[in-house]
């Protein structure tokens, strides 16, 4: 007896479509590791919210977010709570313009631009209340939170002969502001520049100490060590980081301008670092990742030539990417990156697209190899 033929293409096993939805999800997850690039070169949410200028950050340069001037640009400053008010339409606009370009991951960048007494109680209340208020800004607009900057512009960290006595203010005052924040805005990702720990010296050895004094005697540098502005920054990121924030995002100044292999041990070294920080402190559930900084293009203002190759720029992108899990950012000074920037600020580099193409190539072959899962991606 004849047995009728086995149609095995008219019907999958049903564990098939399943194993179709795995590899996509599978495939997905690897794309989702490709860290995003930020920019920090100036961009005004007042001057460079239109459509234009955001298809020139989105596009153009192919940036995924950038650290947004004069919402709050300093701590004094209070962008108050009203929704309906010019400053918080211009925000809501800003996002909804880049986000369409592909910059999506936008942050209201706060600086130390004005001298704090922290012996004001007056002072310190009131920018507990600002940082609250910019937080729920920040939420309302569809930021993804707010990038505090901690490089003392103005002197902030140092008081003469009383840093042990004010240290457990600092501290407290770190800590009201974090909780103001997460509490007006729960979700939101905080970014803290520079590393702290790294430019007070917290974890620097004897032997880097003495060759670091070494260093500044030799330059004929009379002015005190650099770690040592940051002295109060320490106890106000401790009580900052006891919040029990979702994602903090710590920007690295220090890989600058190192190569490939100082990249590589610099990343995981501050992840180590901040982890020890943070468990000491029991905020060990929080997601905390490195962000690397390159800064490829303009030595001052309104000179915006070159600091490197636009190959060996390429190369340590790459090596960024790899080093970092959510994000890698660019600093410029005040408009490097810009071709229509302000008359003053001079042209951009001869060889800027090169430098665009470089960014471009890096993302798109990240996006699409996708990149497993490393043990060095913080």
């Amino acid at each position: 007896m004849k047995r009728p033929a086995h149609r095995s293409s008219a019907r999958w096993p049903g564990w098939i479509p399943a194993l179709v939805l795995l590899i996509g999800a599978w495939h997905s997850g690897f794309a989702a590791q490709c860290p995003k690039v930020l920019m920090f070169d100036g961009i005004d949410v007042k001057t460079q919210a239109s459509p234009q200028q955001a298809a020139y950050w989105g596009q153009t340069v192919g940036v995924q977010g950038v650290f947004v001037n004069n919402l709050m640009a300093y701590w004094q400053a209070d962008v108050g709570t009203d929704p309906g008010s010019k400053l918080w339409q211009q925000a809501r606009r800003f996002q909804s313009n880049y986000a369409k370009y592909g910059a999506t991951d936008n942050f209201i960048k706060v600086a130390l631009y004005k001298p704090h007494d922290w012996n004001s109680a007056q002072q310190n209340n009131a920018v507990v209340e600002h940082f609250a208020h910019a937080a729920a800004l920040a939420q309302y607009a569809g930021f993804k939170g707010i990038a505090l900057v901690l490089e003392p512009y103005k002197p902030t960290w140092v008081e003469v002969g009383d840093d042990a006595r004010l240290a457990p203010t600092v501290e407290q005052e770190g800590r009201r502001i974090g909780q103001a924040m997460l509490a007006a805005y729960p979700d939101m990702t905080l970014v803290v520049l520079p590393d702290v720990l790294d430019a007070s010296g917290q974890y620097k050895t004897l032997l880097e100490k003495f060759k670091s004094g070494l260093h500044q005697l030799k330059s004929g540098a009379v002015h005190a060590p650099g770690h040592d502005r940051y002295r109060l920054a320490v106890p106000f990121l401790r009580g900052l980081l006891s919040v029990p924030w979702k994602h903090v995002v710590i920007g690295l100044e220090q890989t600058y301008s190192r190569n490939s292999h100082g990249i590589e041990l610099t990343v995981p070294r501050a992840r180590q670092h901040y982890a020890s920080f943070m468990q000491h402190l029991g905020a060990g559930k929080t997601d905390l990742s490195m962000a690397t900084g390159l800064w490829p293009l303009g030595r001052t203002r309104r000179d915006k030539s070159a600091r490197e190759t636009p190959q060996r720029f390429e190369q340590r992108l790459r090596v960024a990417y790899a080093a970092s899990k959510r994000y890698v950012w660019l600093y410029g000074k005040g408009n490097t990156w810009r071709i229509d920037g302000p008359p003053d600020a001079g042209p951009v580099a001869p060889n800027f697209r090169q430098y665009v193409d470089a960014l471009r190539k890096v993302r798109a072959g990240c996006s699409t190899a996708g990149t497993a899962p490393d043990a060095t991606r913080r």
